[in-house]
């Protein structure tokens, strides 16, 4: 049976949840799918673990071991080496509905010959079914980018996107020396520069926020890779129309560059003018985010 879409899993010490994600893929509908778990570096079972799963030739997997650089790394490692027509990331402590390929493909065929669609996207669920954040995609949205959903609509949702791979080819994640994170949504709102997601209200995918994973850890995260968060808010200040949401993020932006040493906060500013006179209030929103 040919792959038509590639299933990117980066993985790092996650030997205890990787088998809720073989589990869910075990049982989808459509096979058409190839499994790429990409272990960044792990130093429990994981290589076994994988390996097992390969013997057992239940389904598709490749199993790719590499250096621990960050999630960002493992999905640029995995993005040079797709064939298939379509990927998706699925994190190494989330699970898909059972029929989440078979919907994805028959989404994703129906829009690959329309030009301004880089894939689907569609909210991530709870175990419960209820989306996080509790609010939903209005019903009337087909499409959209990740900004206008967290500024027009209020999401503050995580999303899965089911991507074309012809369409993000060209793209890849910023890896920065000393840092391993890189916020998620770069990718989107590079591609949202010039194409939409189609809205999917399906339920695809469920996960579950671990005490030790990114969401839970966000401030500290952000302390450790101040530049990849600088450049990912930089990349929303300059995107966004709406003038209260351009002055937040202005601010943001402002105290990620004293967060991270940028001495050129304001020259490479994609709004200088404005990235000057809000420069004190930028200093404030650091000393008080940060405790700096």
């Amino acid at each position: 049976m040919d792959k038509v879409i590639t299933i990117i899993t980066p993985t790092f010490n996650r030997e205890h949840t990787l088998y809720n994600c073989f589990d869910s893929l075990k049982a989808q509908t459509d096979k058409r799918f190839l499994w790429m778990v990409v272990d960044d570096g792990s130093t429990d079972n994981t290589e076994d673990l994988v390996h097992n799963w390969i013997s057992e030739n239940i389904i598709e997997i490749q199993y790719f071991k590499k250096n621990n650089g960050g999630k960002a790394s493992a999905l640029n490692f995995a993005l040079d080496r797709i064939d298939t027509d379509y990927w998706v990331c699925l994190d190494s402590d989330d699970t898909f509905s059972h029929n989440s390929i078979e919907l994805a493909l028959d989404g994703l065929e129906k829009i690959k010959s329309v030009t301004n669609y880089c894939g689907l996207l569609a909210l991530r669920n709870a175990k419960s079914g209820e989306v996080f954040g509790g609010k939903r995609i209005p019903k009337e949205v087909v499409e959209t980018t990740v900004l206008e959903l967290s500024d027009k609509y209020k999401i503050r949702s995580e999303f899965v996107q089911f991507y074309i791979t012809e369409i993000t080819s060209g793209y890849r994640f910023p890896e920065i020396s000393g840092e391993k994170f890189m916020p998620p949504e770069y990718l989107a709102n590079e591609l949202n520069k010039k194409y939409k997601f189609k809205v999917e209200q399906k339920i695809f995918c469920y996960c579950e926020y671990l005490p030790d994973g990114l969401t839970r850890n966000k401030l500290e995260i952000i302390k450790n890779n101040p530049r990849g968060y600088t450049l990912v808010v930089m990349q929303a200040f300059e995107l966004t129309d709406n003038f209260y949401n351009k002055s937040k993020r202005c601010l943001k932006y402002i105290s990620g560059c004293l967060l991270s040493g940028d001495r050129n906060c304001i020259r490479n500013s994609p709004h200088k003018i404005m990235t000057t006179l809000y420069y004190p209030f930028g200093w404030l929103v650091y000393k008080y985010r940060f405790g700096k």
